[in-house]
């Protein structure tokens, strides 16, 4: 009985110095807002205006070129991108040299980190077993179908698909446009990619809206200032393109192999520096609080700024089962749904789970994420999942900052005899062998490995797999941030987080001692003094 009153007792003690720490160092602008701001009206967002700007500057009105008028065959992208390129000379090379056309990147000089490589993820699994033609609809080119693709040919480059303005233009199997498409009206039409241009590929990654990227959805469209600040009407008024800004077609930002920017301020006056790093727009102390900008140094803005993810009315993916795909009724796929009208399962897929407000997982970050390649042999930890792309980073490292991750988790066909992961086929009609035709794992697998040039040694099993993917869109109004203990508590959002003390989620340290002592020996102190005043009064 002794020990329990003890114990409740040092509890006690460490919530109020807790408490007076908030309260005398922290200061209350990490104060979550008890009333959301009211949205402001339409258009209202400075970068709106900027936009409006640029558009009035602009020195060219395409619908006066004559080649641009056409006519052109219904689908024959490659004539109008002829008729661009014949003053945009040098764009199409450009656009050859990015991950957007190549979907291939290089690492310590070797190939193989990019859409169609043998780059390995939990939703899609993979493209190169024979499901290229079908993902291509997001390529920035037309006929992308197999590995016989020619790279080099300018005229398959897709202008229209990051230049429409129209809202009309839209691509199909191998990344052909739609023979519905009016293609000289568009044409005729070409702008400075918005956020459609952007999301009309982003937003759908993984096969459907929302279903990859937990924070970027069709929703950011029209969205409230709540549901993102930036790209919001309501809020700033951004299109991607102002962060993720371009130097002779090349985007800025993070893929496979390079890290996200941790340069945040020009090395010289004109030098071209992507706006990646929040810093680089509100500078690294945007804070009244020297506590708070010294949180900067190891917490990214994000983990603060985006509460939670998939704010939007769609809810993102949390979970993919392809073990528990493949079952039929009456012989055919078939598919049940929640209230909501989201997949619970489809035969295609398998179990599916849906969620919206999500709260992040938080990992140590420097920007790195590692990738498993079908080429890699995998090693089964204890807890029988495999994790495709640890991320990089400690508390030790100089680079490294607490970062917010989308946590997703799901099953998927490896080789139990190479312990490595499979292509299978799976885009197909009945009797191609695809799995989604004909409902055959080994069948699936086998014409996908071979597709794909890799090995198979015809045994195949599943095995749970779990990925990371760093949240850094939907930031949420400052009014909105996390406040102090969302963190600094023994069951907060960074309890899992490991190498260093956190104040508040730590105990039975000789910190919380000396601080406890402090507190103690300040309130003794404080007693002492006005009992002092107080006998003096007296007399």
């Amino acid at each position: 009985m002794h020990h329990k009153s003890r114990t409740r007792a040092h509890s006690w003690l460490s919530r109020m110095y807790l408490a007076v720490l908030c309260h005398m160092v922290i200061p209350l602008t990490m104060a979550q807002a008890q009333q959301a701001n009211q949205p402001a009206p339409p258009g209202h967002g400075s970068f709106t205006a900027v936009h409006a700007a640029k558009g009035r500057r602009l020195t060219a009105d395409h619908s006066k070129f004559l080649i641009l008028k056409g006519p052109f065959k219904e689908g024959d992208g490659p004539a109008v991108t002829r008729a661009c390129l014949t003053c945009h000379t040098k764009a199409a090379q450009q656009v050859m040299a990015t991950s957007h056309w190549t979907w291939n990147a290089s690492k310590d000089g070797k190939d193989g980190y990019g859409k169609a490589t043998s780059l390995v993820n939990n939703y899609c699994i993979s493209i190169i077993g024979g499901n290229t033609e079908g993902c291509a609809r997001c390529h920035a080119g037309y006929g992308l179908k197999n590995k016989d693709f020619d790279f080099t040919r300018q005229e398959n480059v897709d202008c229209l698909v990051c230049h429409d303005t129209t809202g009309d233009y839209e691509k199909e199997k191998g990344g052909w446009p739609n023979p519905a498409v009016p293609l000289a009206e568009v044409a005729q039409k070409v702008g400075a990619p918005t956020n459609r241009n952007c999301g009309v590929c982003h937003f759908f990654g993984g096969g459907g809206d929302a279903t990859k990227h937990g924070d970027l959805d069709d929703t950011i469209l029209k969205a409230p200032r709540l549901e993102d600040v930036h790209m919001s009407k309501q809020g700033a008024g951004m299109d991607c393109v102002d962060c993720h800004v371009s130097d002779a077609h090349q985007l800025g930002g993070p893929n496979y192999v390079i890290p996200a920017d941790r340069r945040e301020q020009s090395k010289f006056p004109g030098e071209n520096l992507s706006r990646m790093s929040c810093a680089s727009c509100h500078s690294d102390s945007p804070h009244k609080s020297y506590i708070l900008n010294r949180h900067y140094q190891k917490v990214a803005c994000q983990t603060c700024h985006i509460p939670a993810f998939a704010r939007g009315t769609l809810p993102t993916n949390t979970y993919w089962d392809w073990a528990t795909a493949g079952r039929l009724k009456n012989g055919r796929g078939y598919k049940e749904e929640d209230a909501n009208g989201f997949e619970t399962y489809n035969s295609i897929h398998g179990e599916m789970v849906w969620q919206r407000n999500v709260k992040p997982t938080y990992e140590w970050y420097n920007g790195n994420l590692q990738f498993l390649r079908l080429t890699d042999t995998i090693t089964i930890p204890a807890s029988g999942k495999v994790v495709l792309n640890p991320a990089a980073g400690s508390y030790a490292d100089p680079n490294a900052k607490i970062w917010p991750f989308k946590f997703h988790e799901g099953s998927q066909p490896y080789d139990t005899v190479l312990n490595r992961f499979v292509a299978p086929y799976t885009s197909g009609p009945k009797g191609s062998g695809a799995f989604w035709g004909d409902w055959n794992w080994d069948v699936a697998i086998r014409m996908g490995m071979e597709t794909a040039g890799l090995p198979y040694s015809g045994k195949y099993g599943f095995v749970k797999t779990s990925m990371l993917w760093p949240i850094t869109h939907m930031v949420a109004p400052k009014e909105q941030a996390l406040n102090c203990v969302e963190c600094h508590s023994r069951n907060g959002r960074l309890a899992n987080v490991p190498g260093f003390y956190l104040i508040g989620r730590d105990r039975g340290t000789g910190i919380d001692k000396i601080g406890i002592g402090m507190v103690l020996l300040t309130l003794l102190g404080v007693g002492i003094h006005g009992y002092i005043r107080y006998t003096n009064v007296r007399h």
